[in-house]
C-alpha cells in the first residue's frame, strides 16, 4: 500500500498581517487574527469598515478604504437603487391558468383485494396456516383454468 502525502496548496493560504510568516487557511482568519493582536499590542492596525479581516496600519487605511473589493456591496446595500444591480431582476411573469391542484381528481378508490380478485393476479397468502394456504392454491388454480389463462 502506498502512502501518498498531500503537501499543502499554499496559493489558498492567506498570510497573517501581524507577522507574515503565519500563513492561515481563509476559513480561520478570524479566529486567528483575534488571537494574533494579543500576541502584538504595539501594531497599531486599524480594521477596514467594510470587512473586519482586512487589518492595515493608520497610514495604509485610506487608500485601502478607497480601493477595498468589499466596498461594493456595502454601497450596494446602503443605495440600492443608485446602483446598477450585481444580477439582474427577475421579470414578474404571471402565467394563468385553469387548472386546480388541489380539486380531487374523479375517480374511484382503489381496492388492489377486489382488483385481484377480478384480474388473474398471482397471489400468495401470508400468515394463513398449511390448510388454509392449500385450499387457498386450489382455489387459485381453478379459477385460472375456468378463465383458460394456464
Amino acid at each position: 500500500m502506498s502512502e501518498q502525502k498531500f503537501a499543502p496548496n499554499f496559493e489558498e493560504y492567506l498570510i497573517c498581517p501581524y507577522d507574515s510568516v503565519h500563513r492561515i487557511m481563509p476559513i480561520r482568519l478570524t479566529y486567528h487574527l483575534t488571537r494574533c493582536a494579543k500576541n502584538f499590542p504595539a501594531a497599531k492596525m486599524v480594521r477596514c469598515p467594510f470587512n473586519s479581516t482586512h487589518l492595515h496600519s493608520v497610514a495604509n487605511m485610506q487608500k485601502h478604504v478607497i480601493e477595498c473589493p468589499d466596498r461594493s456591496s456595502m454601497e450596494r446595500y446602503k443605495l440600492p437603487d443608485m446602483l446598477p444591480p450585481a444580477e439582474p431582476r427577475p421579470v414578474g411573469l404571471v402565467v394563468e391558468t385553469t387548472e386546480d391542484w388541489d380539486a380531487e381528481p374523479p375517480a374511484p378508490t382503489y381496492n388492489p383485494k377486489s382488483y385481484c380478485d377480478k384480474e388473474f393476479v398471482i397471489r400468495n397468502p401470508q400468515g394463513a396456516p398449511p390448510a388454509a394456504r392449500r385450499q387457498f392454491r386450489e382455489n387459485e388454480r381453478r379459477r385460472f383454468r375456468e378463465n383458460n389463462q394456464f
